[in-house]
């Protein structure tokens, strides 16, 4: 069996075509994007925490990552600070089973600090639960990757006592109240 399918994934993420933040603009990652998320990507101080992307990361995997809305697959999002800013991270979804749908982010290193990746994952909750009130709403994480293990546990995920399917991931759920912002 296949890798499970959504029809219309970014137009139902995204049906304004972004979203905006207090300080973030998040729009749908565009082929103009590809080169800053190889970069960004590759920074082996953040490389490490990344189990889902392959390493190294290369333009044909900044492609592939750009084309899972053709796919069906999910959809990732650029992260920038204003509507001109350069890209600074990325959130997103994938389909993640029969009834899951799964939180993904990260931020450049140069952007640590700053809180962007709490704020572009409160952002992606809130459309994920708009777009996919019939998914549940998971993540996969290293425990040792404390900084972002803390994070999800604050955002209202909850282990789930599986192991997740990428190398050395815990399965975590959101279970948190009707609203996150």
């Amino acid at each position: 069996m296949g890798a499970p399918k959504i029809e219309n994934f970014r137009e139902r993420l995204f049906p304004e075509g972004q979203f905006a933040t207090e300080r973030l603009i998040i729009k749908p990652l565009q082929p103009a994007d590809a080169f800053q998320l190889v970069v960004l990507t590759n920074d082996p101080l953040g490389a490490a925490g990344l189990s889902r992307l392959p390493q190294p990361f290369t333009l044909a995997d900044a492609q592939d990552l750009i084309d899972l809305p053709r796919a069906k697959k999910g959809c990732f999002a650029a992260v920038r600070v204003g509507a001109d800013g350069p890209v600074v991270g990325c959130v997103g979804a994938l389909a993640h089973g029969p009834s899951d749908i799964e939180l993904g982010f990260w931020i450049g290193v140069p952007y640590h600090g700053k809180h962007y990746g709490a704020e572009a994952a409160r952002a992606m909750l809130s459309l994920m639960r708009e777009a996919f009130p019939d998914r549940r709403i998971v993540a996969e994480c290293p425990r040792e990757n404390s900084a972002t293990w803390r994070l999800l546990h604050r955002l209202g995920f909850c282990p789930s006592g599986s192991a997740g399917a990428r190398r050395g991931a815990q399965l975590l759920f959101f279970d948190a109240p009707a609203t996150v912002d």
